[in-house]
């Protein structure tokens, strides 16, 4: 039997942007909650692991996104653990909206840290031993690696917050959803909406640090990214980005904020 999560959640205002939708941040948010409570059902959940000293920490995420739902809609995200490695996990999330169809769905690979020397270490058995062998396949990702940004187009400081970072002691891999299309252009976005979005977590970022977002078009027109560390220049997470037209651009903040 398929020991899959179904989460609901109504899309508050306080989840939108400026066209009154939801955003790819809104959907990872609720990804995070749905595979929490569905970890907690098969019995390996978040407190189990600090409890060891030890916690998931996302590698990468995918998302496609057919509709972003408007505020005051209700949908519905179920979720599945999927293949395992001894040392990666995927877990697997659909998004229906109230008449049952199939608006999103995502997959994510999920690594396990040492809380105190910061390093990777091996899933523990605990959770092996009772991993679910038969669950179905998540929705493969679209590369086998996300590609590098070689020449940036455009540049955005970025400061880390401390309200940014979560129980693992770094910044929540949610908040990178929002930096990564922050030195998208503006009128780009006002025309455009992201269909897919594909991140790949390179590395741990703390309160207060001054980083840069940058991105370029490639020959496609999709959009690649990179949050980079302004003084080191490391790179903590790259990213790839296809986006599609905007079906309504009426945009109430702009033409009426006073």
């Amino acid at each position: 039997m398929t020991l899959k999560g179904i989460e609901s959640f109504t899309i508050k205002t306080y989840h939108t942007d400026r066209f009154g939708k939801a955003c790819p941040a809104t959907f990872a948010a609720f990804f995070e909650e749905a595979a929490a409570n569905n970890a907690r059902l098969h019995g390996f959940p978040s407190e189990f692991l600090l409890e060891h000293g030890i916690a998931w920490v996302l590698s990468r995420l995918t998302m496609t996104v057919d509709r972003y739902p408007d505020a005051g809609e209700t949908i519905s995200i179920h979720t599945w653990p999927s293949a395992h490695t001894p040392n990666l996990a995927l877990r697997c999330f659909e998004v229906f909206d109230e008449q049952h169809h199939l608006i999103a769905e995502g997959t994510t690979a999920w690594l396990v840290i040492d809380i105190k020397k910061r390093k990777l270490v091996p899933v523990p058995d605990a959770i092996t031993e009772n991993y679910p062998v038969d669950n179905p396949p998540c929705k493969e990702f679209p590369t086998r690696v996300v590609p590098c940004l070689r020449a940036a187009e455009h540049e955005s400081p970025l400061i880390s917050r401390k309200a940014d970072i979560d129980i693992n002691g770094h910044v929540n891999n949610v908040r990178y959803l929002g930096w990564i299309q922050e030195s998208v252009p503006e009128d780009f976005m006002l025309e455009y909406e992201p269909a897919l979005i594909d991140v790949s977590y390179r590395a741990e970022c703390t309160a207060l640090e001054k980083l840069i977002s940058k991105s370029g078009k490639t020959a496609d027109g999709d959009y690649l990214h990179s949050i980079v560390q302004e003084q080191t220049g490391k790179e903590l997470c790259r990213a790839r980005t296809e986006w599609r037209k905007r079906q309504h651009k009426n945009v109430p903040y702009l033409q009426h904020h006073i």
